[in-house]
């Protein structure tokens, strides 16, 4: 039974998440937000789950958020990043979204075990379409690019299982929430000054 404190690094996920979706709300963008939403709603149940030992009672419902998470929250993000590269006009960017909608209910009812695959692919059109956002400096297209792509590390840091289970979880989610924080700075609308 994993021990209490793997609820510290998912509470600091929803700190994080809370100035996100802060910012997102501020600035309208409402496909990131809603993304940051479902993968604070996992966080927040995690915390509860391991932080006050509702693991059994907790283990399906956070297995099905951290699941909704993954499979319409990251493509969400990644949405609002192809939208912020203004390359898609909104006809093109709502197809993808039920494009995105459809996998997730296909994988999420069908075949779970494509999840991370389904994920991955996303993360890297997002890491693509990061690079493509207008920038006054070309150096600041490939620091979006490397900020977006922490996530893609990340995750195969976490699959390489390279660490104990305790530091792995908890590199792991602060990634997660570091990431988050980092696509508020990729999507300004001005240039991204990263400071």
């Amino acid at each position: 039974m994993p021990p209490a404190h793997y609820a510290l690094s998912e509470i600091l996920i929803v700190l994080i998440s809370i100035y996100t979706l802060t910012i997102f709300f501020k600035e309208r963008r409402f496909y990131s937000f809603v993304g940051v939403f479902l993968i604070s709603c996992a966080a927040v149940i995690a915390s509860i789950r391991f932080g006050i030992n509702y693991q059994s009672e907790l283990k399906s419902f956070h297995q099905l958020l951290s699941a909704i998470s993954l499979l319409f929250g990251i493509p969400l993000i990644v949405i609002e990043i192809m939208k912020r590269s203004n390359l898609l006009n909104n006809k093109i960017i709502y197809l993808v979204l039920l494009i995105a909608i459809i996998i997730g209910l296909y994988i999420f009812l069908q075949a779970k075990h494509l999840t991370i695959t389904i994920v991955a692919s996303w993360l890297i059109v997002g890491a693509f379409f990061s690079v493509l956002i207008s920038r006054e400096h070309a150096l600041m297209k490939i620091v979006s690019g490397i900020f977006f792509s922490l996530i893609i590390i990340n995750l195969i840091v976490r699959r390489m299982e390279l660490f104990d289970p305790s530091t792995s979880w908890h590199l792991y989610h602060i990634g997660i929430a570091v990431w988050l924080y980092l696509i508020t700075r990729i999507l300004k609308q001005n240039e991204t000054k990263y400071v």
